[in-house]
């Protein structure tokens, strides 16, 4: 949730719940990407007050970042009446996720803006990104485990490259899998699959600890999840700390939970498939 108003001067209040340490530590990308999103949008940043809020708890891994990014254009659309479209409020804020990761994938602001579930395939050499919201009514009960550590997306993405040049032909075999699972997981969604999906995300965790973004924190809660009976569990996000999530139903969610704290780390049990940002002025 984002409130953007016309001040004297400029002012930003970050009072998301959050990590300990992740607001400080993400200080200066949070205002780098103030600067570019107020410059896309041709609005003096030094007359706007704006406040963060909302009970998104911010952490590496849930999308923190294009969360704030999305709400803070579409906020900005509406004060100062730009008459942006759904479509421009996500261009804007992925002018916002730059400041945070440098060369964004686009997706985290893009599932903000549209909410739901959309199909979303990253645009090559300069393409516009596939962004197609799925109509699907399902919503996915799951269970967020928090390791407590802030990761730098940047740092990791970087290293994870060096591999990639490395190894291309290991890692295109990677990414052919990821595309097969990807279309696996949108025809479990239409058709409501809830195994099929929690067996997808044991796959692309797996995947994910092989390129080398898992660490042992997240494993430990991965593992204590699906122990407990979860359908299924993988990290989310950059990775090296932040969260991971864990499918879980009403019957076996607090179970889940509950393994999870026991190992030491905070646990919530949520959903997903909500709205996306309101569109206004």
């Amino acid at each position: 949730m984002a409130e953007v108003t016309k001040a004297d001067k400029y002012a930003l209040v970050d009072d998301r719940p959050a990590t300990p340490g992740y607001k400080e530590e993400k200080w200066g990308q949070q205002e780098e990407s103030i600067d570019l999103m107020f410059k896309a949008m041709c609005i003096d940043k030094s007359k706007v007050r704006i406040s963060l809020g909302g009970n998104l708890f911010a952490a590496s891994g849930v999308g923190a970042s294009g969360a704030s990014c999305a709400a803070i254009a579409a906020a900005a659309n509406a004060e100062f009446k730009l008459g942006l479209n759904r479509d421009g409020i996500n261009d804007i804020a992925y002018e916002g996720e730059k400041g945070y990761h440098g060369t964004p994938s686009g997706i985290d602001n893009s599932c903000s803006t549209y909410g739901g579930f959309i199909w979303f395939k990253k645009g090559i050499s300069g393409e516009k990104s596939e962004i197609t919201p799925m109509d699907s009514m399902i919503r996915l009960s799951i269970v967020v485990g928090n390791s407590g550590i802030t990761s730098n997306t940047t740092k990791v993405v970087g290293e994870v490259k060096q591999t990639k040049e490395a190894d291309p032909a290991r890692f295109q075999t990677i990414a052919d899998e990821y595309m097969r699972m990807s279309k696996e997981a949108t025809a479990a969604l239409e058709s409501k699959n809830i195994s099929k999906i929690g067996g997808l995300m044991n796959r692309n965790h797996a995947l994910l600890r092989d390129i080398g973004v898992s660490c042992r924190e997240l494993d430990e809660m991965v593992g204590a999840a699906l122990e407990a009976g979860a359908i299924g569990a993988k990290l989310t996000g950059t990775g090296r700390g932040g969260l991971m999530i864990a499918l879980v139903t009403e019957f076996t969610r607090e179970r889940v939970a509950s393994a999870i704290k026991k190992k030491g780390y905070k646990a919530e049990i949520t959903g997903i498939g909500a709205e996306g940002v309101k569109v206004l002025g």
